[in-house]
């Protein structure tokens, strides 16, 4: 069973790296998240009128996670405005799986063997490895972001991973954060970008959207149902091998080399990996 889990976060790590290369490439990326909103809205509109609702000791935690969610969003954003795909991308994937270790250590009481613990702290080593590349220097404002934007991550998978388990259906639970996030963010969208009519103008544009949107949501639900099984920390470990994925994505669609510097860094991140899994 722990083997199956660990192929699904494996694979929600290469969705989540796939829906932030669509975010990267955008022209208009602000646009893009009012797209991505839609999918979510459907989908979980949909969802929590089938599902049994969560149990009421999870709201807070609902509510929790939909502040951050929805701030997350925006501090990506800002952080892509300024800076370099290959440097945000790093710093703000690479520092949370750290951050989500003192997180369940100190909240959900869950203290990672040895091996378990050197694998995240490789993890983290190496993805933020990434981001540090000759030649490249880092923006004054992004990096504050791509920080602020890891410090979100880690927050809201500590609460999603507390209370998916107490809601006991981990699916319900995430459904109703999606719909609470991202109502009033597609609206924050339209609003900015005058009105709902100028946003469905470009079929293909609409469709790449939709289909990050997709890709983003199904990511983030196979992690909800992997916390229920697998330590935090953990998960969010193995999660952050999208950043892995967004290296070789780069390199097979967007011309970005795969440098020596690069390779040593997926190593070590894959060791990492290998390190949680033993």
């Amino acid at each position: 069973m722990a083997s199956f889990i660990v192929l699904l976060v494996l694979l929600s790590a290469l969705m989540h790296a796939s829906w932030n290369a669509f975010l990267h490439l955008s022209g208009d990326r602000l646009w893009l998240l009012g797209m991505f909103s839609v999918p979510y809205i459907v989908v979980s509109a949909i969802a929590v009128c089938v599902l049994p609702l969560p149990a009421q000791a999870s709201w807070p935690y609902i509510a929790a996670s939909v502040v951050l969610e929805f701030v997350y969003c925006f501090t990506l954003i800002r952080a892509y405005r300024s800076g370099d795909f290959g440097q945000i991308y790093p710093i703000a994937r690479g520092l949370s799986p750290l951050l989500v270790f003192g997180g369940a250590l100190v909240f959900a009481h869950e203290a990672l063997h040895a091996l378990a613990a050197t694998g995240v702290a490789l993890v983290s080593l190496g993805i933020m490895s990434l981001a540090f590349r000759r030649g490249m220097r880092f923006s004054g404002e992004s990096v504050p972001y791509a920080l602020l934007t890891g410090l979100f991550i880690a927050m809201y998978s500590v609460i999603d991973g507390l209370g998916a388990r107490l809601a006991g259906n981990g699916i319900s639970y995430i459904m109703w954060v999606y719909l609470l996030w991202n109502v009033p963010q597609f609206l924050v969208v339209c609003k900015l970008r005058g009105g709902a009519a100028k946003m469905f103008t470009s079929t293909s544009a609409v469709a790449r959207g939709m289909l990050a949107g997709v890709l983003a949501l199904t990511a983030y639900c196979l992690v909800i149902e992997a916390f229920r099984y697998l330590p935090i920390a953990m998960v969010s470990a193995l999660r952050e091998l999208s950043s892995i994925f967004a290296v070789l994505i780069g390199w097979l669609f967007m011309n970005e080399k795969l440098t020596a510097r690069r390779m040593v860094a997926c190593a070590l991140v894959t060791c990492g990996a290998v390190l949680i899994r033993l």
